[in-house]
């Protein structure tokens, strides 16, 4: 009955990785930024998953941003979420668009991503893992192209780690 039971959890686990854009999926990024002044600060990023709207098609999004003690944020509607295709894809062509297929482990688990490199219109460099999981980033790292240090912490692209 107890090897049932493991199994029973180990298809459900499995089936919830694969069941998402959904309502009431949350990610939760944590890590540091490093400041102009060469002080670091911490950094919380959550991202929710609200609502679906079947009228519009639209998504209600939360995103709240702490860095320091400075907090942001929203809530917004958008018509497309990252999904498990969307991740199927990314990995399919990721080594063909320049990218790295590499394993992550965080402290939720082990992910298998596709590690993209890209240069902002301000030529700071931003490195992203996507895997398998709600908004598809598992890491994220973002250096300013002259110091190597966040001048100003940009929420959207200084976060590291889940």
């Amino acid at each position: 009955m107890k090897r049932f039971g493991f199994t029973a959890l180990i298809l459900f686990i499995a089936s919830y990785a694969s069941a998402y854009p959904t309502v009431g999926d949350k990610v939760t990024w944590n890590g540091t930024v490093n400041m102009v002044d060469g002080t670091k600060e911490e950094i919380k990023i959550t991202k929710e998953v609200l609502a679906f709207n079947k009228d519009t098609r639209k998504w209600t999004v939360k995103y709240e941003a702490d860095i320091g003690k400075d907090r942001t944020s929203k809530i917004s509607e958008v018509e497309d979420l990252y999904s498990p295709d969307r991740y199927k894809e990314i990995l399919a062509s990721c080594v063909e668009k320049g990218g790295i297929l590499e394993d992550i482990t965080t402290s939720v688990g082990m992910y298998k991503t596709c590690k993209l490199t890209s240069i902002g219109s301000d030529g700071s460099i931003v490195e992203k893992w996507w895997g398998n999981l709600p908004f598809g980033v598992v890491s994220r790292k973002t250096q300013d192209a002259s110091s190597q240090i966040a001048k100003r912490p940009d929420l959207n692209s200084i976060l590291t780690g889940l």
